[in-house]
Parts: structure tokens; C-alpha cells; sequence
């Protein structure tokens, strides 16, 4: 036998098979074994349950003791209705609507119907003669709907009225109209029930990434600078509007995206000679310091904006919700200290700076951001520039645009919110005010 080695061919392997489908949500044929539910959400394993004349409606899957059943995005609207006398029935009916309606004096009322959903439970005929005493139904909220051919997520209930009768209402309801004949032996005389329950329907939202935890800008500016956004905002002078000798600069965290709970931190600075900024800051009392400047104000701006019938300019009803608190900086913090300046700004090297830190505490805010077309809810931190009458700056006011969510980012979502604000990928944009706008 010669030396030469036999060389052997590689085994035949059969092609694998193909990974499974995988899905949030189980099929049909599936069923979950384990469920480990996220910090600080319960499960909901309670009903719901309205009663109403001879009427009964049970809707699962809600909190304990829940004063209104509520729902999140795309979920099941399951539940039976119980009926007391049920050989008078002839016929039961359900409605599910979502409507969202405004109210201004000077545009009037304008309505978007969101979900529109009808649809028959039980009618009597020679097949099924006799209603059943309980019947079940199920139903979802969809996903989306569209408004001028266009698709946008279920805006959020919300019921904001103010001082003025003006409102603004997202309202989602189930009816359940039963009809039944007076006497058993004849359908000639009817009399008709109904039981309407209120649904309160909220996708939750987070942001996409935690912020920086230290709200100062100056601990933070030198180490990490891509979390602050710096907003120039203009200013002019009479009598030309010429631009004025003072620059004004808004410090806000770059992700632009908070929940209800959390404190917004912003920042301040005014840079300028000595006089013009004493002149801007105590013209109306020598007693007047800058912990408390009587000609700036920081705060928070719920913009409503809502499309007008036959009028392509939008309805805009402004509120604001919460004063942001300012805490002055002691000169010396400033000392040596080099800010990211803007390229279209001029330089203020030397010029003397004032600068304040603060928080908009964002607490108590029940309707996040939205917007779905021709109605949207906004939020804006506003700076307001109030000089004296003696004064040659005019009177400015800017409001730089956030979105609002239902959770922080250490809690949890159905989806993560895209968002864009220098290197963050966003969705939210804003059709009425542009990031950054002076208005008056």
C-alpha cells in the first residue's frame, strides 16, 4: 500500500431550518407561559363594571377600583354585556367613537372624527328567536387612523377647558343600545336603553435615551457639552430695529424630550455692557435685584392649535402652565469659564455676563405632546423680555419647542419615541412654531 494519504470529502449538511416568527403578542395557537411584568406596573386582572336600568356592561383587563377603564395603544376592548330581561329584547347595538373637538369664539367649533365604529350584537329572527342573557364582544382600538389621507397615532383623552368657555376634548366612548318590545307576545310597541361608558385612552411614550442627571450647565458644559442645546434669541432696538447691544442666550438639556413628573433644567445668560443690562434688569426700582429680574421671565407655554373651517391660518389658544424658578450665579462661577458661543452671534468677550440656572417643573401636566394633522397639543419653554418704556430694546418673547411623554426612560413604553435634536433621531415636529421661534 503506497504512502499517500487518503483524503476524505467533508460530511453533507442539510440546510437548518428557518428561525421562527417572533412577535410581542402570542397567536392563536400560542399561549404564554411566563410573564415577568416591568417595575412599577401592575397587571391588570380587574373588570370594569357599569350598571344602567336593566343593563349591565363588564369590560376586562383594567385596574382595580379604576374610576374609568382605560386603554393603551392597540389594545383589546374585550367585555359582556348582562341583560335582565332578555325574551323582550329584539335587538342590541354597539357604537365605538373616538371624537376630537375644539371650541373657539373666533373660529367656532371644529370636530374630528377619530373612530367610528358600529356594529350589531344580537337581532331577533326565526334562527335565534331568543336573546341571550349575557353576550360577549371584542373589539381593539386601532392602531392609527387617518386624517386628509394622511395616517397619525390615536391622540390621548384630554378635556381642557378654559377661563374663557373655549375648550379643547379628545373623548373616546362605547354605547350599547338595547330595544325591547313592551310585551312578550308583540314587537308593535318598543321601548329603547342605552348605557354609555367613557374610555380613557393613552399611548405611552418615553424618551429614547436618559439626560444628564446634574441639572447645572456649568458642572456639566466642559464634560459632556452634547447635552445642552444653546438658543440665541434676538434682540432688536428702536428705533430701526437695529440689533441691540445685548445677547441673550437659552440653555436647554439637547434631548428636548421629558415625562409629566420630571423637572425641566434650563439656563440664562445675558451678556452685554454694564449699563445696558442695568438698564434691562432695574429701570423700575433701585431696590430691585437680579435674583428676581422684573423684566425676564421663564416659563412653560401650552400651545393648542386646532385647523379653522374654511381658513387655511390655524387656531391657536395659548396657556401657560408653570413659571420656571431662577437662581442667580454668583459673578465669580463665571470667571474664566469660555461657553460654546454661537457662529451667528457676535462675540461678547468684553462684555459683562449675568446668568441664572432654573427649573420648569413639569408635574400635574396631564396631556402629553400630539399632533395628528389639523389639531395638535405643543409645549415650549418661553423666555419673555420685558424692558421699561425708558428702554431702547424692544420686546421679545421665545419659545423653543419640547414634546412631553407619559414615561420617563427608566420606566417603559409600548414604542420608544423618535425624536430629532442634533444627533438624536426624532418624529415630533412641530407645524406651528419652528425649533426656536420669536414671536410676539
Amino acid at each position: 500500500m503506497s504512502g499517500r494519504k487518503m483524503v476524505e470529502s467533508p460530511p453533507i449538511y442539510s440546510p437548518s431550518t428557518p428561525s421562527p416568527i417572533y412577535s410581542p403578542t402570542p397567536q392563536s395557537t400560542e399561549r404564554i407561559l411566563q410573564h415577568t411584568p416591568l417595575p412599577g406596573h401592575s397587571r391588570l386582572t380587574h373588570s370594569f363594571i357599569r350598571k344602567e336600568h336593566a343593563l349591565t356592561l363588564v369590560l376586562e383587563g383594567q385596574k382595580e377600583n379604576a374610576g374609568l377603564p382605560s386603554f393603551g395603544r392597540g389594545a383589546p376592548l374585550n367585555g359582556t354585556l348582562l341583560l335582565e330581561s332578555p325574551e323582550t329584547v329584539t335587538s342590541v347595538r354597539m357604537e365605538f367613537r373616538g371624537i376630537l373637538g375644539s371650541l373657539n369664539a373666533s373660529h367656532g367649533y371644529s370636530c374630528l372624527r377619530i373612530i367610528d365604529q358600529a356594529s350589531s350584537l344580537y337581532a331577533k329572527d326565526p334562527s335565534q328567536p331568543r336573546c341571550p342573557s349575557a353576550i360577549a364582544f371584542s373589539r381593539r382600538f386601532p392602531r392609527t387612523f387617518k386624517n386628509n389621507g394622511t395616517s397619525y397615532a390615536l391622540p390621548p383623552s384630554c378635556d381642557i377647558t378654559l377661563p374663557d368657555g373655549s375648550f379643547f376634548k379628545c373623548t373616546y366612548s362605547l354605547t350599547v343600545t338595547v330595544l325591547a318590545s313592551r310585551h312578550r307576545s308583540t314587537s308593535l310597541f318598543s321601548k329603547e336603553k342605552s348605557l354609555s361608558v367613557d374610555l380613557e385612552y393613552r399611548e405611552r411614550t418615553r424618551p429614547s435615551r436618559p439626560r444628564i442627571s446634574e441639572p447645572s450647565l456649568f458642572s456639566t458644559v466642559k464634560i459632556c457639552p452634547e447635552e445642552w442645546l444653546q438658543l440665541p434669541i434676538s434682540l432688536t432696538a428702536r428705533p430701526d430695529a437695529r440689533a441691540a447691544d445685548i445677547r441673550c442666550d437659552l440653555f436647554v438639556p439637547s434631548i428636548g424630550v421629558f415625562a409629566s413628573p420630571e423637572i425641566v433644567p434650563f439656563h440664562v445668560q445675558l451678556f452685554g455692557a454694564a449699563h445696558s443690562l442695568r438698564e434691562l434688569l432695574l429701570p423700575r426700582a433701585t431696590n430691585r435685584t437680579r435674583e428676581h429680574p422684573e423684566s425676564m421671565r421663564v416659563y412653560l407655554l401650552r400651545q393648542i392649535a386646532f385647523g379653522a373651517v374654511g381658513s387655511d391660518a390655524p387656531a391657536t389658544m395659548n396657556t401657560i402652565l408653570a413659571e420656571g424658578a431662577l437662581r442667580p450665579l454668583p459673578p465669580a462661577v463665571l470667571h474664566g469659564l469660555s461657553l460654546p458661543t454661537n457662529p451667528h452671534s457676535r462675540t461678547a468677550t468684553s462684555d459683562d455676563a449675568l446668568s441664572w440656572d432654573g427649573e420648569i417643573d413639569l408635574q400635574g401636566i396631564t396631556t402629553p405632546s400630539f399632533d395628528v394633522g389639523t389639531f395638535s397639543v405643543m409645549y415650549l419653554i418661553t423666555v419673555e423680555l420685558r424692558p421699561p418704556e425708558a428702554s431702547s430694546i424692544n420686546r421679545a418673547r421665545y419659545g423653543y419647542p419640547i414634546k412631553i411623554t407619559t414615561d420617563t426612560w427608566v420606566g417603559s413604553a409600548e414604542q420608544q419615541e423618535k425624536f430629532w435634536i442634533g444627533n438624536i433621531t426624532v418624529s415630533f415636529q412641530p407645524r406651528y412654531c419652528p425649533w426656536g421661534h420669536s414671536f410676539k
